[in-house]
């Protein structure tokens, strides 16, 4: 499995990540042809230059240097950027990944400022160079065909920095908001991981720490914008690894989202409604965890599970039925196998049967519970006797035994 590990010992940024991109082989002129179907207005595409930091040679790519001053200033909104990638001509799975990490960063700023997130004005992250740098990231990786990822710990530097908001610290809100949950420190002065680079990373990995097992092809290094005392890069590491990254079985891969929060004061009744409608409007899962809060009150930990397309409204639905200021979002990398449903004869009638399957061959098969509880009312025996059956029978038809 193709894996790319992101060394952000001097941070990481939206411009650092194409530039190594381009660094390790990305074709540029593929690459143009295919950001030039977002039609931009006002963008055009320079090659990456190569430089030279703190005496290290890297790749360096400017997004501003794409973007023609026509002498209009956006401040985009989510449905402005929204917009501008479903009706581009990029792949489809492309446009999900950049409009689930637009989301999640509206989302954050939204809780940030204390603002609705359709009223979420991204200031300096509205800028056409911004969305060159998330969109153009995704379809990088694409190309080059990374299929897993990992990352060091990432340094966020110190200091302060200037932003629409004022002088902030190191890392500026956004920064640290986007990269809960991600092990982080601070060496060096300035702000050496911004935003953006927050977000794509941890959009594209959860599993931070050293370098994964895996017979290394190439490697690269993205130069920062500025020069500094230390290299101001971001070195990448190419690589094939036996598994995903972090797996213990072969399967499927993909990005869920965690939206969650913790409540010490709602009303019990609200919070079982609340997970009935979450799962109504399509959520994976969703659950509660018992925890001690402030002055040692009770709460729960609200969980909802689900896709890019839904975070948003799950958001909104805890924040509309809880008594809660605000969310958290967590991108959830999952391992998963296939499914198919079957359907299995007994003397109690016929049962649906879920089976697990890997590369094709099923490993297990689970009988669903609205048909064997309905069989067992109707013939009196205990439910887990026909859930045996039921099961018995399936795996006699459908899985095999590993030397078959």
């Amino acid at each position: 499995m193709l894996t790319l590990y992101f060394d952000c010992f001097s941070g990481i940024s939206g411009d650092m990540i194409l530039g190594a991109l381009f660094d390790l082989g990305l074709h540029f002129s593929r690459w143009a042809a295919e950001m030039e179907k977002l039609r931009l207005p006002d963008a055009s595409f320079e090659p990456p230059e190569k430089t030279s930091r703190a005496g290290l040679t890297a790749t360096r790519f400017n997004p501003e240097s794409a973007v023609r001053d026509s002498g209009h200033k956006h401040e985009r909104r989510l449905d402005d950027i929204l917009k501008i990638i479903a009706e581009s001509g990029i792949d489809e799975d492309t446009k999900d990944r950049a409009s689930a990490a637009f989301r999640r960063l509206a989302l954050c700023e939204a809780r940030i400022h204390g603002k609705k997130v359709q009223d979420v004005h991204f200031h300096e992250l509205s800028g056409l160079d911004t969305i060159i740098d998330i969109v153009g990231a995704f379809v990088g990786i694409k190309m080059l065909g990374v299929e897993a990822f990992a990352a060091s710990a990432v340094n966020v530097g110190s200091g302060t920095v200037n932003t629409a908001h004022g002088v902030l610290p190191v890392p500026a809100p956004a920064t640290a908001a986007l990269l809960e949950g991600a092990p982080v420190y601070s060496r060096f002065e300035g702000e050496l991981t911004t935003p953006t680079g927050a977000l794509l990373l941890t959009e594209l990995t959860s599993n931070f720490g050293d370098i994964p097992l895996m017979a290394l092809r190439a490697s690269g290094f993205g130069a920062g914008g500025s020069d500094k005392e230390h290299p101001n890069v971001l070195r990448v590491l190419l690589g094939e690894s036996a598994a995903p990254v972090g797996a213990g079985v072969a399967g499927k891969t993909d990005i869920l989202y965690t939206v969650s929060t913790n409540v010490d004061d709602t009303e019990p009744r609200a919070l079982g409604y609340l997970l009935e409608r979450a799962l109504e409007l399509g959520a994976m899962d969703a659950w509660f965890e018992p925890v001690f809060m402030k002055k040692n009150r009770p709460g729960v930990v609200i969980n909802i599970l689900c896709n890019s397309e839904l975070m948003d409204r799950a958001a909104d639905l805890v924040i509309r039925e809880t008594s809660t200021l605000g969310v958290r979002i967590s991108p959830t990398p999952r391992i998963c196998l296939d499914r198919r449903m079957e359907i299995v004869d007994t003397v109690f009638g016929p049962i649906r049967v879920k089976l697990a399957l890997r590369d094709g061959r099923a490993l297990r098969a689970n009988p669903e519970y609205e048909d064997c509880a309905r069989a067992a009312r109707a013939s009196g025996l205990p439910l887990q006797q026909v859930i045996d059956t039921a099961r018995r029978i399936a795996e006699d038809r459908f899985v095999k035994p590993d030397n078959a």
